[in-house]
């Protein structure tokens, strides 16, 4: 499928009809019926307006020169059918330095969230992520979804006596930096429905979602994934 441009914009189509989430200004937006028509078109190989195709490519919605090194926005993930929270996992007790370092991963990020943007965000998370976790390049193999299912569980459970209240974001990007450390690497997923228009995001790697049930995650439809 053909991606926005710009690399800070990304989307998704719902029924036919294209969301966009624009990560610099932490916002999701539908376009006017024309311009959508208008992108549509392109997605299908067609040609519209030159002033339609001028305002979409203004807005960064279409090739146009891309900024040098810009990389467009990946909404690939596989499509879930399994998570660690179903059934909960039985293993090992999770040790005090397991608890105390994913309560120093949510209130971490919680403050970070507070005072940076979004994007600048998600662009530490990802640094962090890649100086010291690999993606694997085998597949999830057994012994790998028993590490992911022991590590998010590790995280999830001292998460339950945080004082802070739940919330899927900050949650999802401190677990990332959780099971980073344990040189485990995950996607973070952004994901949508459009009506009424809801956003939620979890952790995944591969079909494996790690802090969420397969059924909510499959009811949003991915537009992001970092």
């Amino acid at each position: 499928m053909p991606r926005c441009i710009d690399p800070d914009l990304s989307y998704c189509l719902i029924d036919g009809r294209p969301l966009f989430l624009d990560l610099a200004a932490d916002r999701y937006f539908r376009l006017s019926d024309a311009l959508e028509c208008a992108f549509l078109a392109h997605l299908r190989g067609a040609t519209a307006s030159a002033s339609d195709t001028g305002c979409l490519r203004g807005r960064g919605l279409l090739p146009a020169v891309a900024r040098d090194g810009a990389q467009p926005a990946s909404t690939a993930i596989d499509a879930p059918r399994e998570s660690a929270m179903e059934p909960m996992p039985h293993g090992k007790a999770v040790r005090a330095g397991a608890a105390l370092g994913a309560f120093s991963d949510v209130s971490s990020v919680q403050l970070q969230l507070r005072y940076r943007t979004l994007k600048d965000s998600l662009a530490s998370m990802a640094r962090y992520r890649a100086a010291r976790a690999h993606v694997q390049d085998s597949g999830l193999s057994h012994a790998l979804q028993h590490r992911l299912c022991e590590a998010s569980a590790a995280f999830r459970i001292p998460r339950l006596y945080h004082p802070a209240a739940t919330r899927c974001l900050p949650d999802s990007i401190a677990l990332v930096h959780f099971l980073a450390r344990r040189g485990l690497f995950a996607h973070l997923v952004f994901g949508v429905v459009a009506a009424p228009l809801s956003a939620h995001c979890w952790v995944q790697v591969r079909h494996l979602v790690l802090n969420d049930t397969v059924g909510n995650a499959c009811a949003h439809t991915p537009i992001r994934v970092v």
